[in-house]
């Protein structure tokens, strides 16, 4: 098994670089050079550096190394890697640490970690069992709250949603009883059981969590307008205008906190929804397209596509079916016929051809909206053009048609509601 020194000095040979050449502008040549012959440890920041420069993955650059490393060293590089999000390179060093089993660091720490990893790569099997291991311990007690957390982010990976709100509840009321309540670990509890509460279709119950997690005033500002616009997302879901407006707004005011610039567009895009019926709407349709252009010039032609889709949404809404058509059209060119926000065209040129009198390509558009609705599960999209559907029919007198896409509707709402842990 290669060492790290040696790991290093191979894939920088490949490269074709001198020491010098890797060292310059962060380290010393001396420092490579005690580093690739094991005499010097570097620090994670050197580390990542070192991959940088060598156009390697850090995962790549210590998968199967043979660290020699004293057990608080390896213990801080590998929570530094975890705090980095380099889980897959955390892994084989976390795991070492647990077959090492020293009273230095916990097991159930230990246990903690790897289940965070493996849950941010997706591998929920691998987190849910660690996860059981540290219940199973009797030292597991103070880390309740944020296994039950753990627990709640499983099922809902597995879309087992009754089983990540009862953890999540659990969670929540043994964060409560606890004489020193962590507040970032209170708010992420509140949190995640506000998403799943919208999940099964509690608005105004989420809204409340949310709200509660914004009174702790633990959050930084670029998670705060997040927040903000859930909030106001769940009371436009609730039709509570005025108050979805107010969040809105809110988030709006924080934007400009924002250094990251795609994180600033986008909540810019969904406050600028939200607040579209309240001012001129062509200065939204405007705003929306300076953040289209953006996108296209950073060539991101999806995420430019569903600008698209959101332009013709306010132009068909406010009866401009020209432009509606023509941004609909410039959205098919840049999404997949699959994609979630293809339901919303489809939406919008369903009404511009009934508009122009086309019943026949108005409906067929319908169809496909509706087509794309139920693959997504997306059942509030999925009633509102089922229904719109179901009053074309009944105006044409083909009473057994909308009747047939009735009882459709009413089997998928069914098995939609069971999936959610809700049995009419």
């Amino acid at each position: 098994m290669e060492t790290l020194g040696q790991r290093i000095r191979g894939f920088r040979l490949k490269k074709g670089l001198t020491q010098i050449e890797l060292a310059r502008g962060f380290i010393t040549p001396s420092m490579v050079s005690q580093i690739e012959s094991d005499r010097a440890r570097p620090s994670y920041k050197v580390l990542v550096e070192i991959a940088s420069r060598l156009d390697v993955s850090l995962e790549q650059l210590m998968n199967g190394v043979n660290f020699d490393l004293e057990y608080t060293s390896k213990y801080k590089l590998a929570i530094g890697m975890v705090r980095a999000k380099e889980f897959g390179a955390a892994i084989p060093l976390l795991e070492g640490l647990l077959e090492a089993a020293t009273p230095k660091v916990s097991k159930e720490n230990l246990l903690m970690e790897l289940a965070r990893c493996q849950l941010e790569l997706g591998n929920v099997e691998e987190a849910e069992s660690k996860l059981n291991q540290v219940m199973d311990t009797d030292q597991g007690t103070t880390l309740l709250p944020l296994v039950l957390l753990y627990l709640g982010k499983v099922a809902q990976v597995k879309s087992e949603i009754p089983i990540a709100l009862f953890h999540t509840k659990r969670a929540l009321n043994e964060v409560q009883k606890a004489q020193a309540i962590e507040a970032d670990l209170h708010v992420k509890i509140l949190m995640q059981l506000a998403l799943l509460l919208e999940k099964v279709g509690k608005a105004a119950e989420a809204a409340k969590y949310y709200e509660q997690a914004l009174k702790l005033d633990h959050c930084s500002s670029e998670e705060r307008a997040k927040t903000y616009l859930r909030l106001a997302e769940v009371y436009d879901r609730q039709k509570k205008y005025e108050q979805a407006e107010e969040y809105a707004t809110k988030a709006a005011i924080l934007l400009g906190e924002q250094s990251n610039q795609k994180m600033r567009q986008d909540l810019q895009h969904r406050s600028i929804m939200l607040r579209r019926g309240s001012g001129d709407w062509k200065e939204s349709v405007q705003s929306l397209l300076s953040i289209a252009e953006k996108y296209e010039q950073n060539a991101d032609s999806v995420v430019a596509g569903k600008m698209y889709a959101d332009i013709a949404q306010i132009c068909r809404e406010n009866k401009a079916f020209d432009e509606a058509l023509s941004y609909a059209e410039k959205a098919r060119m840049s999404l997949l016929d699959t994609d979630p926000v293809m339901g919303k065209v489809h939406r919008v040129l369903a009404d511009v051809f009934f508009h122009k009198h086309d019943d026949l390509k108005g409906q067929k558009h319908l169809d496909n909206a509706i087509k794309i609705y139920e693959q997504q599960g997306m059942t509030a999209e999925l009633e509102e053009v089922m229904l719109a559907s179901c009053r074309l029919l009944n105006n044409k007198g083909d009473f057994q048609e909308a009747y047939r896409k009735l009882e459709h509707y009413h089997q998928h709402l069914i098995q939609e509601l069971g999936q959610r842990g809700i049995v009419l």
